[in-house]
């Protein structure tokens, strides 16, 4: 299976079906958490769901611009609540997703990401 199959199976499993499930899965990561790091790493496992068995990131997955954005949105708003003393959706431009306006709006793309598993 290639990566965006295991993601897309994933997905199925959770009931994501749509724009607006993966919506509400991304906010109730940010509604369980204190640390922007647990979010972000949740994130992560929304699309890399053997996240335990793998040792070593190389590159980032990519979302479209839309996708790209609405997390960043909510790293933002969480940072305001959770950490107003760092920059707000910090961690999310600093180690999120790459943005790729070649993708469509709510797609995810792996092939400038290589997973170095355990």
């Amino acid at each position: 299976m290639t990566r965006l199959e295991i993601c897309q199976e994933y997905w199925d499993r959770l009931g994501i079906e749509d724009e607006k499930d993966l919506k509400e899965q991304i906010k109730a990561i940010f509604t369980r958490h204190e640390h922007q790091s647990d979010a972000l790493v949740d994130i992560y496992k929304l699309v890399l769901p053997d996240w335990d068995r793998i040792a070593r990131i190389e590159g980032f997955p990519e979302a479209g611009n839309d996708l790209w954005k609405f997390i960043c949105r909510q790293f933002i708003e969480f940072d305001g609540k959770h950490h107003p003393d760092v920059f707000k959706g910090g961690i999310w431009m600093n180690n999120g997703f790459s943005s790729n306006s070649h993708l469509d709006p709510w797609e995810i793309s792996f092939e400038n990401c290589h997973l170095i598993m355990s």
